[in-house]
């Protein structure tokens, strides 16, 4: 049977909790610079410590983009190695579904999983199992 539609990614799928919306406390439009492509809600992003600009968080990474400390929640598209603006969640108290949330397939086992959450929970942005 064919598919009758297809469900974009949405902010409640992965965002389950943030403090203060109203004012966007945890939010902030950061810059992205990295492959390009669609960046869809729920995307991991790390920092990279020399630039300060962010990008995908893939494990192996070694400019400090490995760990991620962001959370994409407004849809992008990213031209390759262009800066353009993201808004993310950047830190907390906020709580965010595992299942919502968008891992590169580089975080390829539960002890790499848990490394990228407990990364995430480092600037208060706590990853559970929320439905």
């Amino acid at each position: 049977m064919p598919a009758l539609f297809t469900e974009n990614f949405r902010f409640s799928n992965t965002v389950k909790h943030e403090y203060e919306p109203s004012i966007a406390f945890c939010r902030e439009e950061v810059v992205y610079n990295g492959v390009a492509g669609e960046l869809k809600i729920g995307v991991a992003l790390g920092k990279v410590t020399a630039t300060g600009k962010y990008k995908i968080s893939v494990q192996t990474a070694t400019d400090g983009s490995q760990n991620p400390v962001a959370v994409v929640i407004k849809e992008a598209t990213a031209a390759l190695n262009t800066d353009i603006k993201v808004l993310a969640l950047v830190r907390g108290p906020a709580i965010v579904s595992k299942a919502g949330l968008i891992l590169d397939a580089s975080f390829n086992d539960d002890a790499k999983k848990a490394a990228a959450y407990a990364s995430l929970a480092a600037v208060s942005i706590l990853a559970n199992n929320a439905v």
